[in-house]
C-alpha cells in the first residue's frame, strides 16, 4: 500500500470516529440491549466507518492490486453507505415509534417498506455501475457512450437516496426537539440535527462528479478532502450529539446539568412571585412561615418551585367559590369578538375572583368548564412553564386589568 495521503487521512479518521461512535452506542445498549432505535444506530455507524474506509484511495489502490481493479471496492463502499441511509431512516422511524404510540402499525409498515426500498437502491447501484462497464485509468473511471448516463445515474440514485434519508431524520429530529426539555437531551439532540445537516452537504458534494462523467466520461475513483472533511465534521458532530444523549440519561448527566436545573428553577420561582403574593395575601394559609422575596437556596430551587407551584393550584382552589359568573359577559365587552388564550382566561378569572374575595361577595362557577382554571397535566416543568403564562397575563395583559375594574366596580 502507497503512503496515505492526505485524503486518505482524512478518511480514515472519519472512519475512526464513527466507529468509535458505534462502540459507544454499543457499551450504552448493554443497559437497554432491547431497544430497537440503538441497534439501528450502531448499524448506520458502522456501516458508515466501512463505507469510509473501503472509499479511501489508498483501500482502493490496495484492492486494486490484488486485481479485478478498484471499482468494485469503490462499489463496495457506497453500498455500505447506503446502507447507512437506510438504516437511518429505520432509525428515525423506530424514534416516532416510541415518541407516537397511536401510530405504532402505521410505522411498523413504514419500517418494512424503506428496508425493502434500501435493498431496492442497492440492487439498482451494482446493476447501474456494472451496466455503465467502466474502465480504470488510473485513480479514475472511465465510460464512453450510454455508459456515461448509467454512470452519472449511477451518481444521481446515491447522492439522492442518503439525502433523502437525511431529510427524515431531520424531521424527525426536529419533532423531539419541540417535546425535550431543556437539558443535556435537547442539546445532544440538536448535534445531531447539525449532523443531518452537514451529512445533507456531504452527500451533495457527491454530485460534483455528474458533470465530468457526462461532459469527459471520466470519474474519480476515491473520495476527494472536501468530501472527506464534510465526513468528519458529520462524525464529529454525530458522536458529540450521542454522547451528550447518552450523558442526559445517565446520573452523571444529571449532575452535570444539576445547576443549571436549580438557576432555571430559581428564575420560575421568582417570576411567580407576584401572582402567588396576590393569591397568599387573599388566602395565608396556602403557605407556612412564607417569606415573599427571599430566593430560596440553589440546591433547593427545584423544590421551592415545585412547592410554589402547589400553593398557587392551592390557592386558585380555595378562589374558586367566588369565581364570578359575569366574567364571560366582561371578556365580550372588553375585547368584542375576540377569544382569549388559555393563560389571559385563566390570569382573568383569577383576578376578578380576588377582588370578589377582597369584597366578600362569593360569586359561583361561570357557565362552562373553561373558565374554571384546570391544572396541567404532565410534568413540573411544563406546569411552571404554564403559570409563568399565567403570572404575566396576570400582572401584564390589558385585557386582565380591565376584568380587574369591572370586578372592583361590580
Amino acid at each position: 500500500m502507497s503512503d496515505p495521503g492526505p485524503a486518505d487521512l482524512a478518511a480514515y479518521l472519519s472512519a475512526a470516529v464513527f466507529l468509535l461512535l458505534a462502540g459507544q452506542w454499543i457499551a450504552a445498549a448493554r443497559t437497554q440491549p432491547d431497544e430497537q432505535a440503538k441497534r439501528y444506530a450502531i448499524g448506520f455507524a458502522l456501516c458508515m466507518g466501512g463505507g469510509l474506509v473501503a472509499r479511501a484511495p489508498a483501500t482502493l489502490t490496495a484492492l486494486g492490486r490484488l486485481g479485478g481493479g478498484p471499482y468494485p471496492g469503490a462499489l463496495a463502499g457506497d453500498l455500505l453507505k447506503t446502507a447507512a441511509g437506510g438504516l437511518l431512516v429505520l432509525l428515525a422511524l423506530a424514534l416516532r415509534v416510541r415518541g407516537e404510540p397511536e401510530s405504532r402499525l402505521r410505522t411498523r409498515r413504514l419500517i418494512r417498506r424503506h428496508g425493502a426500498a434500501a435493498v431496492t437502491v442497492s440492487v439498482l447501484l451494482v446493476l447501474l455501475l456494472y451496466a455503465a462497464h467502466p474502465a480504470v485509468r488510473g485513480d479514475s473511471l472511465v465510460v464512453h457512450g450510454t455508459g456515461r448516463w448509467l454512470l452519472a445515474g449511477y451518481d444521481a440514485v446515491f447522492g439522492g437516496y442518503a439525502v433523502c434519508c437525511l431529510a427524515v431524520l431531520s424531521t424527525v429530529l426536529a419533532r423531539q426537539i419541540r417535546r425535550a426539555d431543556a437539558g443535556l437531551l435537547r442539546t445532544g439532540l440538536w448535534l445531531m440535527t447539525g449532523a443531518a445537516v452537514v451529512g445533507v452537504a456531504w452527500s451533495l458534494w457527491t454530485l460534483d462528479d455528474l458533470i465530468p462523467v457526462l461532459l469527459r466520461g471520466r470519474q474519480d475513483n476515491g473520495e476527494d478532502i472536501p468530501s472527506d472533511v464534510l465526513g468528519a465534521i458529520c462524525a464529529v458532530f454525530a458522536v458529540s450529539g450521542a454522547t451528550v444523549t447518552v450523558w442526559g440519561a445517565t446520573r452523571w448527566g444529571a449532575r452535570i446539568t444539576a445547576p443549571a436545573r436549580w438557576l432555571r428553577a430559581r428564575r420560575r420561582y421568582r417570576a411567580l412571585e407576584p401572582l402567588w403574593s396576590a393569591l397568599h395575601t387573599a388566602v395565608p394559609g396556602i403557605a407556612l412561615a412564607p417569606r415573599p422575596g427571599r430566593r430560596p437556596p440553589l440546591r433547593t430551587a427545584e423544590f421551592a418551585l415545585y412547592r410554589r407551584i402547589i400553593e398557587i393550584r392551592d390557592g386558585q382552589l380555595a378562589l374558586r367559590p367566588y369565581l364570578q359568573p359575569q366574567l364571560p359577559e366582561w371578556l365580550a365587552a372588553v375585547e368584542p369578538g375576540g377569544e382569549p388564550d388559555g393563560a389571559v382566561l385563566e390570569a382573568a378569572a383569577l383576578a376578578a375572583a380576588l377582588e370578589a374575595r377582597r369584597a366578600g361577595r362569593p360569586g359561583g362557577e361561570p357557565a362552562g368548564p373553561g373558565w374554571v382554571p384546570q391544572p396541567v397535566p404532565g410534568t413540573v416543568a411544563a406546569e411552571a412553564a404554564w403559570l409563568l403564562q399565567v403570572a404575566a397575563a396576570f400582572a401584564g395583559s390589558r385585557l386582565v386589568a380591565e376584568v380587574r375594574q369591572r370586578a372592583r366596580a361590580a
